[in-house]
């Protein structure tokens, strides 16, 4: 008797959660069937790909400048230190500091023309950030009575899963095992009532000896009919 009435308080929470799982999955669908906002989500994506790599570029050229212009310096330093006296290598680090500079305007150059594009890119994220921003509050305000249900049934889900953790402890594995088989057959109610001599799923009348056994309660009890277990409940 007692494992089948815990058996059913189980089928109630199991009842509970599997529909606050169907209804969520419905209002999720229903959330995410918005297409101008799926393409502005798209749009932020899209131009934060854009901006990235420009971003990297810029780094790399500020880095690449920065080495060309302290090699440039060490060049231009042992030029003038008095240190080097033949002329073949002084010929040859004046024209390694002449390579340096153009090299050092050449990178100037794209680094000036990277930084632009990176302003572009910046400013197109910022619009289609703020555009993704008015949509998304536009469609909260709109959907707000099936968010406040989404988040309503979040909690009491939380709630249920947490009473589900809290009763499992008392029902024994071999019951468990049953239930849990019993509930993939019988459309999530494996457990049923036993209400004027009848189960209270199929309808079906018992026998007095299943009668007799669910008000026993000694052991599980099955409906001679639909198979479910059976409890006897009073008042």
């Amino acid at each position: 008797m007692i494992q089948a009435s815990e058996l059913y308080r189980l089928q109630e929470i199991d009842l509970s959660v599997h529909q606050h799982h169907k209804r969520l999955e419905e209002i999720a669908a229903q959330l995410a069937d918005n297409k101008a906002l799926t393409e502005a989500q798209q749009k932020v994506t899209s131009d934060q790909q854009a901006l990235t790599p420009l971003q990297t570029k810029v780094r790399k050229l500020e880095q690449d400048i920065q080495t060309n212009t302290a090699k440039l310096k060490e060049t231009d330093e042992n030029l003038y230190s008095g240190r080097v006296r033949n002329p073949k290598e002084l010929q040859d680090m004046q024209q390694e500091i002449q390579s340096l500079k153009k090299r050092n305007q050449e990178l100037e150059d794209v680094l000036l023309e990277t930084m632009m594009s990176v302003d572009t890119a910046d400013a197109a994220l910022k619009d289609s950030t703020a555009n993704l921003e008015t949509l998304r509050a536009q469609f909260e305000l709109a959907n707000k009575g099936l968010i406040d249900e989404q988040k309503r049934l979040k909690a009491e889900g939380s709630a249920l899963l947490k009473s589900r953790e809290q009763l499992l402890p008392s029902i024994e594995a071999n019951t468990m095992k049953v239930y849990n088989n019993l509930r993939g057959r019988k459309n999530y109610q494996p457990v049923a009532v036993l209400v004027n001599q009848s189960c209270s799923v199929c309808r079906v009348q018992q026998d007095l000896h299943v009668i007799q056994a669910v008000r026993k309660g000694d052991s599980l009890t099955y409906c001679s009919s639909c198979g479910r277990i059976l409890i006897y409940r009073t008042g």
